[in-house]
């Protein structure tokens, strides 16, 4: 029976020496990122019976288990996802604050009211020239603020999207990195039923891999029996499976501009890759946050150019124009000027009415025995019909170039226009105030940058073609343009200021949901990083407890052996 104590003895430090080895691992790799503590699952040796009885035959160390909880793992996994886009959304928020600057006290808001503020000055004393370089002056600040903002976000959205290449490029590279460790798990397992403990450091090494995936571009993965792993994203695209990776790439232009994210080697556009990971948040900076910030601008600005080019076109000032240019032209001068395919923005605002055209001569009185001729616009009437009719108009010349552009010369004479109901006025910029159509495109017109003088503040009378002294109607509408609601882009009707306030206050709930969301997920974040360290963590106080418990059970094991030795001498020395 000594025999048989001897090997029960020897067993044991086999055992037990296997398990303070699996402790010394776990305390080597208490700081690296991913680790799951292991634990040496022994059993009880198959006993062997003798003379009728069954006797223990020791112990055998049968797996080393990985503490791993899947419910904590997919959550983590999400959790990553989640936090990097609201993280992601949440600094290119913050970087649209600091370009933008404070919407309400220095910002846009501010520039618009001290607009409409100039105009209100200018309507209680519309000769004053002063007052009226004070109206160019506000409206260039304006101008200069919807440029600014409209190219910083613009190429905040260039910016972004030349991201999305580095991205892909660290995203393919973790799905190889999932891929290789697929195909080196299966092959270390292959055949070894029930003993996948032999993986436990590579199944880490993957599992840390799809969370870093994850933090990149949101996926969903299925683990299969034999050691593999089935990785997708969101919308269900195949990523990688049984060690084999397909990549994500740039494709063609998509409808939104830029190139869209495809597999590699394949026409098929990814799905779902805009529900989290920094590419999710990415993509929906450009697409979603910065381009509706960059369309509400594109919608004020054509509102205002617009309305105020209404205003402006059929008022007049003391100071009027000898020649005159259209600050937009027809793209084909022969088809109706409210045709789809003209090059102007306003071209679709075009409709059957009239406007006036006075004629003065160069002392500035109306031109005798009529001054007033009514150019008629229908439904058809394209640039060369209204080239054609101001040359009828006598003491004018009217021209179309080649631009397209309508261009009328009275000599010494000047001109003035009125009662404009067709809307041909301002759709062409005659006689306008501003040039251009959206943020990133609007200017002053050539005529107000020259002279402010040519600036109108009242309206010409249709009876005498005069312009009474202190007239103030036009500087009046104008100021009154900013209560008036307004839409000449398809948008919902809504004043100036009631846009500028809807963008102010979009962005800021769009920063409070993305602060809320990051917040959220960072202490949800905290919490599932407790919750596994609590299964998965190496705790050094608890393993160095195991190390002396192990350490206990070697020395009892040794002492077992000596004590046989004992034994056996004094067996021998009575023999002897």
């Amino acid at each position: 029976m000594s025999f048989q104590a001897l090997n029960v003895a020897a067993s044991s430090l086999r055992a037990q020496q296997k398990a303070i080895d699996v402790v010394s691992h776990n305390i080597a790799n208490v700081n690296t990122p991913g680790y799951s503590r292991q634990t040496p699952n022994t059993v009880t040796a198959t006993p062997e019976s003798i003379g009728g009885l069954d006797f223990g035959r020791g112990i055998n160390l049968k797996s080393i288990g990985r503490s791993v909880d899947p419910l904590i793992a997919n959550s983590q996994r999400e959790n990553t996802s989640q936090f990097q886009f609201w993280n992601q959304v949440s600094t290119g928020l913050t970087t649209v604050e600091n370009s933008f600057g404070s919407l309400d006290n220095t910002g846009l808001a501010a520039s618009v009211n001290d607009f409409f503020l100039s105009w209100q000055q200018l309507s209680n004393n519309p000769q004053d020239t002063a007052q009226k370089y004070n109206v160019r002056n506000k409206s260039e600040s304006l101008i200069i603020q919807l440029n600014s903002m409209q190219t910083q976000l613009g190429e905040g959205q260039i910016q972004l999207d030349q991201s999305i290449d580095q991205q892909l490029a660290d995203a393919n590279l973790k799905i190889d990195a999932i891929a290789a460790l697929t195909q080196q798990i299966t092959a270390h397992e292959a055949g070894k039923q029930g003993k996948t403990s032999i993986a436990n450091d590579l199944r880490d090494q993957r599992d840390q891999a799809v969370r870093d995936l994850a933090k990149i571009i949101p996926i969903q993965d299925v683990n299969t029996q034999d050691g593999g792993q089935l990785i997708q994203t969101k919308g269900g695209d195949l990523l990688t499976q049984d060690g084999v990776a397909r990549h994500l790439t740039r494709s063609s232009v998509s409808s939104t501009g830029y190139q869209s994210i495809v597999i590699a080697n394949t026409n098929q556009q990814v799905q779902g890759l805009e529900f989290g990971g920094t590419l999710g948040g990415t993509i929906k900076l450009r697409d979603e946050y910065y381009q509706g910030y960059m369309d509400t601008l594109d919608s004020f600005a054509s509102n205002l150019a617009f309305a105020t080019n209404q205003v402006q076109s059929n008022a007049s000032s003391a100071t009027r124009l000898s020649q005159v240019q259209s600050g937009q032209g027809a793209t084909d001068p022969t088809l109706a000027l409210n045709d789809a395919t003209q090059n102007t923005a306003f071209a679709s605002q075009v409709q059957a009415g009239s406007f006036n055209i006075h004629v003065y001569d160069a002392a500035g009185a109306p031109l005798v025995p009529t001054s007033k001729t009514t150019i008629n616009i229908a439904s058809g009437s394209t640039m060369n019909d209204v080239a054609t009719a101001l040359n009828a108009v006598a003491g004018l010349s009217a021209t179309v170039d080649s631009a397209g552009r309508l261009n009328i010369d009275a000599g010494v004479n000047t001109v003035a226009f009125a009662d404009d109901t067709s809307n041909f006025l301002a759709a062409y910029e005659i006689n306008s105030f501003f040039h251009g159509s959206t943020a990133g495109n609007i200017t002053l017109s050539q005529p107000v940058l020259n002279d402010v003088t040519t600036i109108g503040t009242g309206y010409t009378d249709p009876a005498t073609s005069l312009l009474q002294i202190g007239d103030n109607r036009a500087a009046v509408s104008m100021m009154n343009l900013q209560d008036t609601a307004l839409s000449v882009d398809g948008t919902t009707s809504a004043s100036l200021h009631e846009r500028i306030s809807s963008l102010s206050s979009r962005y800021g709930l769009d920063v409070g949901v993305a602060n809320q969301q990051k917040s959220y997920r960072e202490a949800e974040s905290i919490s599932l990083t407790q919750q596994r360290e609590a299964i998965s963590g190496v705790n050094v106080d608890e393993e160095l407890i195991a190390m002396m418990k192990f350490q206990r059970a070697y020395e009892a094991s040794a002492k077992i052996i000596t004590t046989n030795n004992q034994m056996l001498d004094s067996l021998m020395g009575i023999l002897r």
